[in-house]
């Protein structure tokens, strides 16, 4: 291949691959099987792990509910990434500067996610929840803070 060749596929972005999914995408695929089961669970007050995001679709405006691992931290939510960036509830939440999340039977509403240090995020997990998405390799987090101080 030419160099030229060479500069005009680094120039190319459909050139740049995308990462492969973890464990070949069964983990993807196992949650969607599992989300009609997981979302009752999630948000509940005995449940620290799992919250549920509440967001609208971009296109067609209507209401999703999405179950996430997240962990409150001083002025919102430390969430994890763990299917990356390209996942509905996160890009809806962008488009739309917001949304809700419920968490330990409470509802608050919270900014625009942004997108924070793997270490910082895995740091608001519990030990054993830090091993755990270390294991899943989970390296995105992102923090989505508080609007108000109260629940809706």
């Amino acid at each position: 291949m030419s160099v030229a060749s060479k500069s005009n596929l680094a120039a190319d972005p459909r050139s740049s691959a995308q990462p492969r999914p973890r464990f070949g995408g069964l983990l993807w695929r196992l949650s969607r099987l599992t989300t009609p089961l997981t979302l009752p669970l999630a948000g509940k007050r005995w449940n620290p792990l799992f919250a549920v995001v509440e967001h609208r679709g971009r296109r067609t405006r209507r209401r999703y509910a999405t179950p996430v691992a997240a962990r409150r931290i001083a002025d919102g939510f430390a969430v994890s990434l763990a299917f990356g960036a390209q996942v509905d509830w996160y890009r809806n939440l962008l488009a739309a500067g917001g949304g809700v999340i419920r968490w330990r039977a409470h509802a608050y509403r919270v900014t625009a996610p942004e997108r924070i240090a793997a270490t910082t995020g895995l740091a608001a997990f519990h030990p054993v929840q830090r091993l755990l998405l270390r294991i899943g390799g989970i390296d995105g987090y992102v923090l989505v803070r508080d609007m108000d101080s109260g629940d809706l």
